[in-house]
């Protein structure tokens, strides 16, 4: 054994992230369909001895566990309460480390490309905001002296860098030794480390710091924007997408431009909209927000966060549906959902081979083909309820809704803004309720995220979902949520539900074990509505 690497996350994050994330450690925070172990683990690269330090309270979902033990990582418990320094030395004992070197990360820090061939090495980084951190006394050569630590608010030291999270230490046995002299103190350690060793800074270029709610979507922001789509363009400032789609671009602009103040004080804040380079475009302000897919799959909110968050969807909806057109809210709902499930099916059939008229099974159950099930929806969905249209967004569902805890207001962003090929801000409120009950029933976004298992054989289908502690009783409060008349999981729109599994299946073409969990889950949804 020539090394070992450690990840200290061993105490859970601060008040201000817990109250956005819930009480995690840092390394298990939500970095957009990832956790932030996964990119810290994909920096380091490969090895033989790798391990996460964990509360040993903690409880990893099976998911975690799973992926952890695929990427060689051994989850190392500690008791609470233990500073950083005591946390290295209970890990180092516990792990039987010996006499190697050490790597460690911090938990809530990310950097892209550390120097993992050397040893004795600091990464050091500039001081990009006023929290506290440990400086670097460097000598005349350019060697590391000792930290220093700077409070918050404080200058600091001009040309001194900070400690960037990532410490090369050659001996384990010598780590031990300044830790046990300095009572736990891990800068103090350090410091008495550097005395006998000689430890050279090493530049941390692109270095993240997760661990403050600034710096968490500053740092997330800079991921996303490395991960970029094609259609989004995000500078920290505004949020500009993009399409040669132009028809779907201009409604989606038009609709945030036209929605009435009451539904645009829960929307993004469109800036401006137009064309470049013949790719039709429109900017909102950027939001440095959690998204609800996010809270929902990584997250560890609690019951009354959620109630706050489902009571702000709830007032958005009460929102559009004051917001009166003159159309028929049942000609909209047969374009939206009756007529484009039934098409998609076809083009599903045409580019897979899936037949789309074979019988199908889930779980050993009989159950109809994917045409029949969208066919037998259709009387379900209450075409002819009389109901007029109203302001709909037509995409609420949770990856597109983010929340500002401060204010307790989601904020809704890329409205649908077409029904058919019509341009148009109204729809129907049933349609925006499937939305949702398709994030909280259908739980769309854990399949997106591959936090489920589904199978076929022969034509049977199967789908295990991993559990979502807020799942169940989310999905008790939507069902006693009521928007104009409408129930959140009254039979048309968990009808509509089940048929939004159907109708995206072409949408995931590349993905086919996307698409396999998709009608495992119409199956499911459809199965429970002909109870």
């Amino acid at each position: 054994m020539t090394a070992v690497r450690l990840i200290m996350s061993g105490a859970v994050v601060g008040q201000e992230l817990a109250a956005e994330f819930g009480p995690l450690p840092p390394a298990l925070l939500p970095v957009g369909t990832q956790k932030l172990y996964e990119l810290q683990l994909a920096a380091l690269g490969s090895a033989e001895r790798q391990h996460l330090v964990l509360p040993e309270a903690h409880q990893l979902s099976p998911y975690d566990a799973r992926r952890l033990a695929e990427l060689n990582v051994e989850v190392v418990p500690i008791p609470e309460g233990l500073r950083l320094g005591e946390a290295v030395v209970y890990a180092l004992n516990s792990i039987g480390a010996g006499d190697v070197a050490v790597h460690i990360l911090h938990g809530d820090t990310l950097i892209p490309d550390p120097p993992m061939g050397d040893v004795d090495v600091i990464c050091a980084g500039p001081r990009t905001n006023e929290y506290a951190w440990a400086e670097m006394a460097l000598d005349g050569e350019g060697g590391v002296v000792g930290l220093v630590d700077t409070p918050a608010g404080e200058d600091g030291h001009e040309g001194w860098p900070v400690a960037a999270g990532y410490f090369a230490f050659s001996s384990a046995v010598d780590l031990l030794r300044s830790l046990t002299r300095r009572r736990g103190d891990f800068i103090g350690a350090v410091n008495h480390y550097v005395s006998g060793h000689a430890v050279k800074p090493a530049p941390a270029e692109g270095w993240l710091d997760f661990g403050h709610l600034t710096t968490f979507f500053q740092s997330r922001l800079a991921v996303t924007t490395a991960r970029a789509f094609n259609t989004v363009k995000i500078d920290g400032l505004t949020a500009r997408k993009s399409s040669a789609d132009s028809a779907k671009i201009w409604a989606e602009a038009h609709w945030l431009q036209e929605a009435p103040p009451a539904a645009q004080v829960y929307c993004g804040r469109l800036l401006g909209f137009g064309s470049d380079e013949g790719r039709v475009f429109y900017e909102t302000e950027y939001e440095f927000l959690p998204v609800l897919s996010e809270l929902f799959v990584h997250g560890s909110v609690g019951r009354k966060p959620w109630l706050r968050i489902l009571a702000s969807c709830e007032a958005f909806l009460h929102a559009c549906a004051g917001v009166k057109g003159t159309g028929s809210g049942d000609a909209a709902l047969r374009a939206l959902a009756a007529d484009k499930t039934l098409a998609r099916l076809e083009v599903h059939a045409r580019s897979s081979g899936f037949d789309i008229r074979a019988p199908l099974r889930f779980g050993g159950a009989p159950c109809p083909s994917l045409v029949e099930i969208a066919e037998r929806l259709v009387p379900a969905y209450g075409l002819a309820s009389g109901r007029g249209d109203s302001l709909m967004h037509g995409d609420f569902c949770f990856s597109n809704i983010l929340y500002d805890s401060r204010v307790r207001r989601i904020k809704a962003i890329d409205p649908r803004g077409l029904v058919g090929e019509k341009p148009t801000i109204f729809g129907d409120l049933r349609y925006d309720l499937a939305k949702l009950a398709h994030s909280i029933v259908g739980r769309y976004d854990q399949i997106v995220a591959g936090r489920c298992r589904a199978t076929v054989a022969g034509g049977d289908y199967g789908l295990e979902f991993e559990d979502i502690a807020c799942q169940a009783w989310l999905a008790d409060a939507l069902g006693e949520l009521s928007v104009d008349g409408v129930g959140g999981r009254s039979p048309e729109v968990m009808a509509l539900a089940c048929g939004l599994f159907l109708s995206m299946l072409p949408l995931h073409a590349d993905r086919p074990e996307r698409q396999t969990a998709f009608v495992a889950n119409a199956l499911r949804l459809f199965r429970e509505l002909d109870a």
